[in-house]
């Protein structure tokens, strides 16, 4: 009886926190119906959904599931310059891995919209969905689930949650497609998670996954014919000279490719190396 109403808590938690997720998205889409200008239409709606999500959060966290805007991940800590540096890292050695390792030459696809595509990857695809998404999985799921079912499973069940709810990005797919996605979902959220473990706090992993969005899918640069999952509408195009999925990503793109999926994995190594080192620190402290 007991682990059913366990469970059953937690799928409420999670239900709760992908509405959050959700609310904060429409508040998005409807404030850029007031805006006509094409920058303003990608920045204060930006601005906005960040606002409800992080307002929408606390309340649900502080009222619902008792948890303190530090347990939250909200409180702002000392800039980690290590997890600063792999944040940046990452995107830039995926981009030159597809830049100057395989045999492809970028080109300009889209000339005069530079500034329109850096507005919307660094807004549309970094910021916002780095602080949301990270605040809604690492900040309130990964949390309450910590606190609930152990260190383990709330690593684990909330990164295949993450890997799952990327599968609608895709428009068709097969089974290799949804191994590699789940397994690079999964990886990727597991980094982030050890990014949250390392500073108790949601910052350095939103930073972290907003660098990547706003290099790797922000449409300043797209690796490939799809990116998240759709056709590849970015201002400078790497090609990707062959059809293999381990290399592609298959129907998802670069983010489900190999090379990523290896980043993500070496990195959270190196950051579970951090946290590991640490809490031998603080225990010979004891």
């Amino acid at each position: 009886m007991k682990t059913i109403k366990l469970i059953g808590k937690n799928i409420g938690v999670i239900v709760l926190s992908i509405l959050v997720l959700i609310i904060g998205a429409i508040a998005e889409s409807l404030v850029q119906e007031y805006f006509s200008g094409q920058y303003l239409r990608l920045v204060i709606p930006a601005f906005v959904r960040i606002a409800v999500t992080i307002v929408f959060a606390y309340f649900v966290s502080s009222k619902l599931l008792k948890m303190s805007v530090e347990e939250l991940g909200l409180k702002l800590k000392k800039l980690d310059i290590k997890l600063f540096l792999i944040s940046i890292a990452l995107p830039l050695i995926v981009l030159a891995f597809y830049a100057y390792v395989l045999p492809g030459k970028a080109y300009i696809a889209k000339p005069g919209s530079f500034w329109i595509s850096l507005i919307r990857g660094i807004f549309s695809f970094g910021i916002t969905a780095g602080i949301c998404e990270e605040l809604v999985f690492r900040g309130m799921i990964f949390r309450y689930m910590q606190r609930n079912v152990g260190l383990k499973a709330a690593v684990i069940l909330p990164s295949l949650l993450f890997a799952c709810a990327h599968i609608m990005n895709m428009e068709s797919f097969n089974l290799t497609d949804l191994v590699l996605l789940i397994l690079a979902g999964s990886s990727v959220a597991v980094m982030f998670t050890l990014f949250a473990l390392k500073s108790d706090s949601i910052y350095p992993g939103a930073f972290a996954h907003a660098a990547w969005n706003t290099l790797i899918i922000g449409g300043i640069f797209g690796i490939g014919d799809t990116v998240n999952g759709m056709g590849n509408d970015s201002y400078i195009i790497i090609p990707i000279q062959s059809a293999n999925k381990l290399l592609t990503g298959g129907n998802f793109g670069v983010e489900a490719a190999l090379p990523a999926i290896i980043g993500y994995i070496a990195v959270a190594l190196m950051i579970g190396f951090l946290v590991k080192k640490e809490s031998k620190k603080c225990a010979h402290r004891i």
